[in-house]
């Protein structure tokens, strides 16, 4: 009963904006509007005095994944739609308003979050954002927090299939509430940029939580310039800086009294049990002529973060608490073809060390651009080690970004 809910709000709401966007394509008159149409970029279509416009675009991602256990001889082989996303975005009345909505629809990109917290998932970005001048940006809604820079980074901008097993176990994932951007450039090019969110630290989820708010901050500074394309936000050098570039970031976030193990996301504690949760982390980008390398530090800590299933004892839901890190680096041996690499740990703290165990990630990746990370092939293989698991990994995705 769930699911069919879940899908038929998603049907629902595809359709509003499908049908919002036909009635805008309906309503076009080149003699008093605008509309862009080109592949590696959104269609667009604008006001002649650029006070409204509308920009659709979308994301397809299939994957075939193979994964073998070196301690139980398992083999699992998958075929899978990994993501499949859908973009509006535009301004309204003036340049100063604009807005962002993002919905998704593949059963892998829906239940990520966690298949058994029932609130429908298909929205992951709906923004509303106010410039009153170059500097600010203040934005009310939904979507990513300022987290690490590889959760902040697009799905469809990666050099690898998919984020790191690190990423996935240190990530704020999205939220609702405020944010507010500072960005400020000096006469030598420097950049400094600082975000800070106050948001209601569930996640995406439908939550009646009144306990208590998340609070994020975020500070970047760009010694040397922008990167092309903001491509401090891109991963592998696919515009080729022809300067070196370096970005450096550095995050904090203390979510009180969550409700689920990972904050933003992840199952509920047991018996509803509240956690504090601070994150800390640092990381870094830089490129040069076809040349990248990434690199992310994590800390999280957690009071009250251990809960026991009141008719189990030997069963516990507890908050991620230990060290994360990772390090990534590619090279574009031609203009539309590149090898990476990456290595990353977990490694838990005391408290959780009987529940869990670190865990070493080891991979390698091939990716072919035929225009850019608009559209590209790529395969990954990886050796995932850890006191209680061992394993195998290979992965090939096609992605289209339209």
């Amino acid at each position: 009963m769930f699911c069919a809910k879940k899908y038929h709000f998603g049907a629902l709401l595809t359709a509003f904006f499908l049908f919002f966007s036909v009635i805008c394509l309906g309503q076009y008159n080149p003699n008093n509007g605008f509309m862009d149409a080109h592949f590696g970029k959104p269609i667009t279509f604008s006001s002649q005095d650029s006070s409204f416009s509308l920009s659709i675009g979308g994301r397809i991602q299939s994957m075939a994944e193979r994964r073998y256990d070196l301690k139980t001889k398992g083999n699992i082989v998958d075929f899978f739609i990994r993501r499949l996303r859908l973009n509006f975005a535009g301004n309204a009345i003036s340049q100063k308003f604009t807005y962002r909505i993002q919905l998704s629809f593949s059963q892998r990109d829906i239940s990520a979050d966690n298949s058994a917290v029932q609130n429908n998932l298909f929205l992951r970005d709906a923004m509303l954002y106010y410039s009153p001048n170059k500097h600010w940006r203040l934005g009310f809604g939904q979507t990513k927090l300022p987290g690490n820079r590889q959760r902040q980074t697009s799905s469809g901008n990666l050099q690898f299939t998919d984020r790191s097993n690190t990423n996935a176990l240190f990530t704020l994932d999205r939220d609702k509430g405020f944010w507010i951007v500072n960005t400020l450039k000096s006469k030598k090019n420097v950049i400094v940029s600082n975000t800070l969110s106050i948001t209601s630290g569930e996640g995406r989820i439908n939550s009646d939580k009144t306990n208590g708010l998340c609070y994020s901050f975020r500070s970047e500074i760009l010694p040397f310039g922008e990167f092309k394309n903001n491509g401090d936000y891109i991963e592998s050098d696919i515009f080729y800086e022809e300067k070196f570039k370096l970005s450096v970031g550095l995050g904090y976030s203390f979510n009180n009294r969550t409700s689920r193990v990972a904050g933003q996301l992840g199952e509920y504690l047991y018996n509803n049990q509240l956690a504090d949760i601070h994150y800390y982390g640092v990381d870094f980008a830089m490129k040069k002529k076809g040349w990248s390398l990434t690199g992310e530090l994590y800390r999280r800590n957690s009071n009250n973060g251990i809960s026991i299933n009141p008719a189990d004892p030997t069963k516990a839901r507890f908050v991620y608490s230990g060290t994360g890190f990772l390090l990534q680096s590619g090279y574009l041996f031609t203009k539309k073809d590149e090898f990476a690499a990456r290595y990353g740990f977990t490694s838990p703290g005391q408290k959780i060390a009987g529940y869990t165990s670190q865990l070493n990630e080891y991979m390698i990746a091939y990716s072919h651009y035929f225009f850019r990370h608009n559209l590209k092939l790529q395969t990954d293989a990886g050796y995932f080690k850890g006191s209680a698991q061992e394993f195998l990994q290979w992965r090939f995705t096609g992605v289209v970004t339209f």
